[in-house]
């Protein structure tokens, strides 16, 4: 262990310095003039030299002690705010993480309580909707995006990307041994937002996306993971966002072609992040999407 000296000998030091007065730091430390001289003194033999001159009553830095005060403000100054981080870490509403409410539900969720755990959060305000959150207007401290990334006006982490898989419940998928991927769009197909995960399915497996088949539509993707699992249609599963699905039996993947998806999932945050308990969390948050 380094023999750096007591607290109250670099703070009697500061004051010293502040004040231009062993006298005066010993009224304000609540001790006697000789306590402030010897802590001043511990610190001085510490450091091998001179802080002070004395000058008449009162004392004037050393070059060496002009040094050595900067540095030991800023680093009180640095414990202090380090501190105040720490603390707020106890809080309750720390962290306030956005994301869609499917992500939420499916992926984020059941690792919640994991992530508080390690990382130390009170707890973390999950704030699940559809709208784009605005960052620089402190409407989050992270988000949760789906995309290619390259968002502008602030920093993106890839979190997992989407593995494409057809899938149904049993019963239905036991009705479709032997079927190829022609087939499969005269089924009923469920289909969540825009369509586009089953428009790049189709061209990966050489075919054309058509509607003759009929579909059925939903804005979430966790209804339209919850349709297929009562059996109403056909649905691509994005793992791992929905291997909950797969590992408890509710869905089964069909014997066809696999996609990797350009899209995937990110963590976003501030360009110029500096909240140490929003960095751990962030970091958290990606270790345990690697795990995926």
């Amino acid at each position: 262990m380094l023999d750096i000296p007591a607290s109250e000998g670099v703070i009697a030091t500061i004051l010293a310095a502040r004040t231009g007065s062993m006298s005066a730091a010993a009224i304000e430390l609540g001790v006697t003039h000789g306590a402030v001289s010897r802590r001043i003194l511990l610190v001085e033999h510490w450091l091998g030299v001179p802080v002070f001159e004395r000058v008449g009553r009162g004392v004037r830095l050393t070059p060496q002690g002009e040094i050595f005060i900067r540095r030991a403000e800023r680093s009180f100054a640095s414990l202090s705010a380090l501190r105040g981080e720490l603390s707020t870490q106890r809080s309750r509403g720390s962290v306030r993480l956005s994301a869609l409410p499917s992500v939420a539900r499916l992926w984020l969720m059941p690792r919640l309580p994991r992530l508080e755990a390690v990382t130390g959060v009170g707890h973390v305000d999950v704030i699940a909707e559809h709208r784009l959150v605005r960052l620089d207007e402190r409407e989050a401290d992270l988000a949760m995006r789906y995309g290619t990334g390259g968002w502008p006006g602030v920093a993106s982490r890839p979190l997992f990307q989407d593995r494409i898989v057809p899938a149904a419940a049993p019963d239905i998928a036991r009705g479709l041994a032997g079927c190829g991927a022609a087939d499969l769009l005269h089924e009923t197909l469920i289909i969540d937002g825009d369509g586009a995960d089953w428009r790049q399915w189709c061209r990966a497996a050489g075919l054309a996306y058509t509607e003759s088949g009929p579909r059925r539509r939903f804005v979430d993707y966790d209804l339209a993971i919850e349709a297929a699992r009562q059996g109403l249609g056909i649905v691509l599963l994005r793992l791992p966002l929905a291997s909950l699905a797969l590992a408890d039996g509710a869905l089964v993947p069909l014997p066809l072609p696999e996609l990797l998806s350009d899209r995937g999932h990110h963590l976003v945050s501030r360009a110029n992040e500096a909240n140490i308990r929003i960095l751990a969390f962030a970091d958290a948050l990606v270790q345990i999407a690697g795990e995926a």
